[in-house]
């Protein structure tokens, strides 16, 4: 029986969820009007193109994102993205104000009704009693203030020794290198660390590639999943070492015993 020392577990779809997302409607209408204060604030006019910038942020940012997933996997310059759409709009941006465009851009979790699985904070509490270590590494576009201020009112920051994102750290999951910043932060080798994630070929081929253990939480069903997120079907394609339907069930894997 290996050793395993550390987990390390994805965010989104498997740590939290969204069971109450807003419709799109509601999403966009206030999408819209923070954008549109905010370029009143810089001091420009909100025309009827400019009125549009947000679902053209959106549709370059998904573009990018679907790109760089299959591709290199280079995190995209998300601020650099949104300066690029507002200037085909008469809007020059500076850097800090891009950042603000994006961070504005970004409604954040509690708007879009993010919740913690219900078992989440009682499983990470055992397995720290067990003695393991606990760190997250995670694809996210976004890591501005209210990023951490939320995982800190969702209780989370306070059992993770690391959080490895994305857009800081410059490469996606599954690249090697966002593992290996975990992983060197944490001091530990591959072998003596498993990956527990929703996305077969993010959290499972990634991890693996580095010779990892690796644990497949299943997506949830009939909600919204993030865009890294395998059908149910795609198993065959990446096998995990281990397959869970919900966290709690990580008690039960003999490994981390």
């Amino acid at each position: 029986m290996p050793e395993i020392k550390a987990l390390l577990l994805d965010l989104g779809d498997t740590l939290w969820h969204f069971p109450r997302m807003p419709s799109v409607e509601v999403v966009r209408a206030e999408t819209v009007a923070r954008v549109s204060r905010l370029l009143r604030r810089w001091g420009y006019k909100v025309t009827q193109d400019r009125r549009f910038l947000p679902r053209d942020i959106r549709l370059a940012i998904e573009e990018a994102t679907d790109k760089a997933f299959h591709g290199d996997l280079r995190s995209p310059d998300y601020p650099e993205i949104c300066r690029e759409v507002a200037a085909r709009v008469g809007i020059e941006l500076s850097r800090p104000q891009a950042e603000e465009l994006w961070d504005t851009w970004n409604l954040g979790g509690k708007f879009l009704g993010r919740e913690l699985f219900p078992d989440v904070i009682p499983t990470l509490e055992a397995l720290r009693q067990r003695g393991l270590r606990l760190g997250s590494v995670t694809n996210r576009g976004w890591a501005g203030p209210r990023f951490w201020q939320e995982l800190d009112e969702m209780g989370l920051s306070s059992f993770f020794e690391v959080v490895v994102v994305s857009c800081v750290v410059g490469y996606m999951k599954p690249h090697p290198y966002i593992f290996q910043v975990a992983l060197k932060e944490m001091g530990l080798e591959p072998h003596e660390v498993a990956m527990v994630g929703d996305s077969l070929r993010a959290d499972v081929a990634g991890a693996k590639a580095l010779g990892m253990y690796t644990i497949w939480r299943r997506p949830p069903k009939d909600e919204p999943v993030e865009d890294t997120t395998d059908p149910p079907d795609a198993i065959g394609e990446v096998s995990p070492d281990y397959a869970i339907d919900s966290i709690s069930q990580l008690l039960e894997i003999p490994i981390l015993q």
